[in-house]
């Protein structure tokens, strides 16, 4: 999964590219029928579709966001912005995967060689009313707090393999972080920002973006109230691979509800790591080992976290503050590949399971504090992110 040797075996088979333009920047979308306040959102990556799910009940609706029936549009990952009614999605359009790699189920992802698209979709519909250009292969999205705008990281392992088989220089692996007006759709603010950025969290004014730089082992601190987007990194830990050869591998990170803290989530160092604002330092005795791969975990409480695992598929309660594993639960069978975990108002907390990447993936409901499944929602082909449409 996303190592260094399958990512240089796909640089070196020489895929062709597909550059053509997208057909249209519209789809119709659909007749949803379930009002935002209850509704979960959904990327499936796979079946080029947002699957909206009835958190109160077992309803499930798949609209498609295909703009180029030639192409895979790969929606991964989304922002809602309830009042306006109006949802941001990254479209991938990774290349076909190589034959060499089709044993790695992440293949696609990071691989692409032609430009994303951040598409804005109507909620009543999901429909896509109109997409912009962004740079090839666009990772997390989200929304600022005052909804003013749309932040976008570029997943971009490729141009990292590109880089370092060419024997280039570091700052030339960098993949941007893009900020846009989410009402002119206009792009206000773009910065080369660090080996193969993707998880991202902003403080609740607005001032500070904090972003997992996967291929590089750092969490860049922005300063997002300057249009250059001033930005410090910060290693992981005392030994960071090299670029695009990730030791730690950072996929997320997640800001502490009072503000103090930033959970790292890490894929290749297979554990939670605690950065403090305060000292500008990662806290070494906060590091929690998982055994597994850390995706994109959610704060149920002041000092826990949920932590969605794969390889061995799991789910994890930890106690930051005490460094405890307070409950673990495997879910191969019940919850293939969990991706990512979302805490709603109400305090229902779901999980995303990926699957196999070939037939349908799944949202699960859990009891944060047993981690026992409650409820199943079957959605599309390969999930990888989630938004309730809560105001």
């Amino acid at each position: 999964m996303r190592t260094l040797l399958l990512y240089l075996l796909y640089a070196l088979a020489g895929v062709p590219a597909c550059h053509k333009k997208t057909a249209t920047a519209t789809t119709p979308g659909a007749d949803v029928g379930i009002a935002p306040a209850r509704a979960g959102y959904v990327t499936d990556n796979g079946s080029d579709t947002i699957s909206v799910i009835d958190r109160d009940s077992d309803r499930v609706v798949a609209v498609p966001v295909d703009l180029d029936p030639s192409r895979r549009e790969a929606p991964h990952h989304l922002a809602v912005d309830p009042a306006a009614g109006r949802m941001f999605v990254a479209l991938a359009f990774p290349e076909p995967v190589a034959p060499a790699r089709k044993d790695d189920p992440h293949a696609s992802h990071g691989n692409a060689e032609s430009h994303g698209m951040l598409a804005r979709l109507d909620l009543a519909r999901v429909a896509v009313n109109e997409a912009r250009e962004v740079d090839e292969n666009p990772g997390d999205v989200i929304l600022t707090h005052d909804r003013s705008r749309v932040l976008v990281t570029h997943f971009d392992m490729k141009r990292a393999m590109d880089v370092a088989s060419a024997g280039g220089a570091t700052s030339a692996m960098f993949a941007a972080l893009q900020e846009w007006d989410a009402t002119s759709m206009t792009l206000v603010g773009s910065r080369p920002l660090c080996v193969a950025p993707h998880g991202i969290s902003t403080t609740p004014d607005d001032h500070t973006a904090f972003v997992a730089c996967y291929g590089s082992d750092e969490l860049a601190v922005v300063d997002l109230t300057t249009p250059s987007l001033p930005t410090a990194r910060y290693p992981l830990g005392a030994s960071p691979g090299a670029p695009g050869v990730p030791t730690y591998g950072p996929y997320s990170a997640t800001l502490s509800p009072d503000g103090k803290h930033v959970v790292v989530a890490d894929l290749e160092g297979m554990d939670v790591r605690v950065f403090d604002r305060a000292t500008k330092k990662f806290l070494a005795d906060k590091t929690v080992n998982l055994g597994a791969r850390a995706f994109m975990p959610a704060f149920v409480s002041a000092d826990v976290v949920v932590v969605p695992l794969q390889g061995p598929d799991g789910i994890a309660r930890v106690n930051l503050e005490t460094g405890a594993i307070e409950a673990r639960v495997a879910t191969s069978d019940t919850c293939r590949a969990p991706h990512v975990v979302k805490v709603a108002k109400d305090g229902r907390t779901y999980v995303v399971c990926e699957g196999d990447h070939v037939g349908k993936g799944a949202v699960v409901l859990i009891d944060p504090a047993t981690l026992a499944i409650a409820k199943r929602w079957s959605v599309g082909v390969y999930p990888d992110g989630l938004e309730l449409g809560e105001p």
